[in-house]
């Protein structure tokens, strides 16, 4: 497993575990943003983390000639 891989997953089981606790607890305000800013954080990380993985696909899709061929994303049907 990457470190890139291991990372992702530690930001998303640290994001899953701030949204059950603002799900669950009785929280004051300013500890509730603070988790929702530290959530946004891992969020951002995360995302980073995927922009990362996809530009090293696109790299890797390489036609015979050198041009990069960009598959076309999944719509999700």
């Amino acid at each position: 497993m990457s470190e890139g891989t291991r990372g992702l997953e530690a930001r998303l089981a640290k994001l899953e575990s701030i949204v059950d606790r603002l799900e669950r607890d009785e929280l004051e305000l300013e500890e509730a943003l603070d988790l929702f800013e530290e959530g946004v954080g891992h969020v951002r990380a995360a995302y980073s983390v995927i922009e990362e993985g996809r530009l090293r696909v696109e790299k890797l899709v390489v036609e015979m000639n050198g041009a990069v061929t960009l598959e076309p994303e999944p719509t999700g049907e």
